[in-house]
């Protein structure tokens, strides 16, 4: 007789909450078979706890958070969806001299389509900035001019506690201190749901306050080649009330050689020096939220600069002393209303610039022979409307957006000083109305959902006028293959604008030899993004393609004595890849994290170009020491080839008590170099950057929280274990 037994399957979901009902995120869980352990994760950032495909029968549950005491719950689970509701979790003292961190989540973790990293569980990156944190990051390749590609894409948007920025994505990554980000989300295929903007989108959550009582941490920072800063972060919680205070005041420097080799014409010119690249982002963020209403303001300055002293031998000897300078206020505030199913804000952001440029030739008696100067100021805003609905298994929503920005420019050439000889000024906008309709279906262990999204865009600058009505399809699709593991399969169509400064219909001198022209008539560019997946508490494997169309490049040619830059929409491309990443931890003992992301490129315009190359990314942390380790294979560009470079960083971490010491090495092993060669018919460039040893850096951080005026009693440290079960 042959006999078939089927195992029931079902899914438990509950959300984890405190005495006032408020959410709890990211408590630590494990779920227990009589005495062994079935399974463990963190709740997300609401408290909710889903678990998918678990066998019928009885368990227990143990919750845990820092700062409450541990909870332990048992349950049956005899029907396919079991819900369990609130789960409370009681506050208990914490005496800081005896406190005991539980319920850490790892680095990194993938969660719902996306990649999650939590910079403070990163020794060697704790006195640095997001763009640090994400240059330690697989799968993100961050060059030496802090050029920011995933997967081969540069189209990236940056959202800021889920709103955009008006600043370029690494000026503005290089404004947040890395202590002061809860986590960094990386959505690598978002769904209609999201701004069609962006093949990938990066949306860094600062932190708030999320206790009741007072808690507040302060960091400071000192390091070699003028690194320094001091942060505050400051919170409250009194009953609906949330308040969060972020202030901030730092100076990011990176100091660098540089060697520059140019051939084009009949002249050869080689040229070798100092270079200098500073960030100072200074200022003040409040958050208040006020049970279903919610509000954020910023006043903030950004600042960024380079300087450089060089000497060119050749066809021609000089001396260049060059200065470059930009900066202003970028200040934002939001208004948002969230509750049942409901969402809706707006937000509106104003960013002020003054850039300012300088270059000087000097011969060798020290005659000027050669000036050059151009100021640019001019305001850019951001004004965003949304509405949003949700129910988890239907969404739709309606986005307003209008970026505006203004730019005056006055060119300077040396006569016995500076004379304005040329200007110009232009006026840029960009409309977009969008409407989505996502549709969410469970069926057993797959999950699906589809969605669609209707964008229509105006765009103007100078009177070069362009309109576009687009429609951006995608499904996500996932399937639990067991209870630890799943695959998933998920499409999208996206798009990327061209910005302003690319399509500014004006020439702009870079200095003698350059000049930067813009396209009003770019496009956009649209791209077809599939991934493929499979993913478990130990190992992440992923396959990819992207196939874009109107691909913008920058162009190189030589013309009138001058190298000119120029954007053009130059035909179509193709990315294939895969990456495969590890994080295993065993406790506050050992974390790993390793990962490998191979990838081809094939840029079909006037020639076929090809080019692979992949990159490794290495981190192990043992108790207090870490070091990590990053090799960037070579790989070609649409003109040249980025040569291979490596290097190695070492974090040490000492706690005493509520106070924190971390000791920072960068580059401990000296051995980061980068290296480009550029070159078309009548031009060769090859550039040589190294940086300034030793890289060192002493990071201070003080936590202080009381959450139930502790100094009135002392309360033991509790510590459930799953004894008994």
């Amino acid at each position: 007789m042959l006999i078939i037994t089927f195992l029931q399957i079902g899914n438990v979901e509950l959300n984890v909450v405190n005495e006032k009902g408020e959410a709890i995120g990211y408590c630590a869980y494990e779920v227990y078979k009589d005495t062994t352990k079935v399974l463990g994760g963190y709740c997300d950032e609401n408290g909710n706890i889903k678990i998918s495909n678990l066998n019928y029968g009885s368990y227990k549950m143990k919750i845990e958070f820092l700062g409450y005491e541990t909870k332990v719950i048992s349950f049956n689970l005899d029907r396919e969806n079991l819900k369990l509701g609130k789960i409370q979790l009681n506050q208990k003292g914490i005496i800081l001299k005896e406190q005991r961190v539980v319920a850490q989540p790892p680095t990194i973790t993938y969660e719902a389509g996306k990649r999650v990293i939590r910079p403070s569980e990163n020794i060697s990156t704790l006195g640095g900035t997001a763009l640090d944190v994400l240059r330690n990051t697989p799968g993100i390749n961050v060059d030496n001019n802090d050029n920011i590609e995933i997967r081969g894409s540069s189209n990236i948007t940056l959202l800021i506690n889920n709103r955009p920025t008006n600043l370029e994505i690494s000026d503005a990554l290089k404004q947040i201190p890395a202590n002061q980000i809860d986590r960094i989300e990386i959505i690598t295929n978002p769904s209609a749901r999201y701004e069609a903007e962006g093949n990938i989108i990066i949306n860094i959550i600062l932190k708030t306050t999320k206790e009741e009582g007072r808690n507040y941490s302060l960091n400071g920072r000192i390091g070699t080649y003028d690194n320094y800063g001091l942060n505050l972060l400051y919170g409250i919680s009194i009953n609906k009330t949330k308040i969060s205070i972020l202030t901030n005041y730092n100076k990011f420097s990176f100091n660098t050689n540089n060697q520059i080799k140019r051939i084009f014409s009949s002249e050869t010119l080689i040229t070798n020096g100092d270079f200098i690249r500073w960030n100072n982002p200074y200022g003040l963020r409040l958050n208040l939220d006020y049970g279903s209403f919610s509000f954020e303001g910023s006043l903030n300055h950004w600042g960024f600069g380079m300087s450089s002293n060089a000497t060119t031998n050749g066809s021609n000897y000089y001396k260049t002393n060059f200065d470059f300078k930009v900066g202003g206020i970028n200040s934002s505030v939001y208004f948002g209303y969230n509750k049942n199913f409901i969402n809706a804000g707006i937000y509106w952001t104003i960013r002020t610039s003054n850039e300012f440029s300088q270059t000087i030739n000097k011969d060798q008696n020290d005659n000027i022979i050669y000036g050059f100067k151009n100021m640019e100021i001019g305001p850019s805003s951001t004004t965003r409307f949304n509405f949003d609905y949700d129910n988890k298994t239907i969404a739709f929503g309606y986005l307003l957006t209008y970026n505006n920005s203004n730019d005056n420019v006055i060119y300077y050439n040396y006569q016995n000083g500076f004379v304005p000889y040329d200007s110009f000024s232009y006026n840029f906008y960009r409309i977009t109305n969008a409407l989505y309709f996502t549709y969410n279906k469970n069926f057993n262990r797959l999950n699906s959902q589809i969605g669609l999204r209707f964008e229509r865009t105006d765009r103007n600058i100078s009177n070069f006028k362009k309109q576009y009505n687009d429609f951006f399809p995608s499904l996500n699709l996932s399937y639990k293959i067991s209870q630890f593991d799943e695959i998933y399969l998920n499409y999208s169509r996206r798009i990327e604008h061209p910005r302003p400064w690319l399509l500014e219909p004006n020439e702009f001198k870079l200095d003698q030899y350059t000049k930067r022209i813009g396209n009003p008539n770019l496009n956009p560019e649209y791209s077809h993004s599939f991934e493929i997946g499979f993913q478990n508490s130990l190992i992440n494997i992923y396959g990819y393609y992207r196939k874009s169309e109107n691909v913008i490049e920058q162009i190189v040619s030589y013309k009138d004595s001058f190298l000119i830059n120029y954007p053009e929409n130059v035909g179509f491309s193709e990315f294939f890849g895969s990456e495969f990443s590890t994080n295993y931890r065993k406790g506050s003992f050992l974390d790993f994290l390793g990962s490998i992301n191979l990838y081809k490129m094939k840029l079909y315009s006037n020639l076929i170009k090809e080019s692979f190359s992949y990159d490794i990314k290495l981190s192990l942390r043992i108790l207090l020491f870490q070091i990590s380790g990053v090799y960037n294979a070579p790989r070609k560009t649409s003109q040249g080839e980025i040569k291979e470079n490596y290097y190695f960083d070492l974090g040490l971490r000492f706690p005493y008590k509520n106070v924190i010491f971390v000791f920072n090495f960068s580059d401990v092993f000296k051995t980061f170099s980068f290296n480009t060669e550029n070159y078309n018919f009548n031009f060769y460039q090859y550039q040589n950057m190294t940086r300034k040893w030793p890289l060192i850096q002493f990071v201070l951080i003080y936590n202080f929280q009381d959450f139930r005026k502790l100094n009135k009693h002392k309360i033991r440290e509790e510590s459930e274990d799953m004894e008994g079960f």
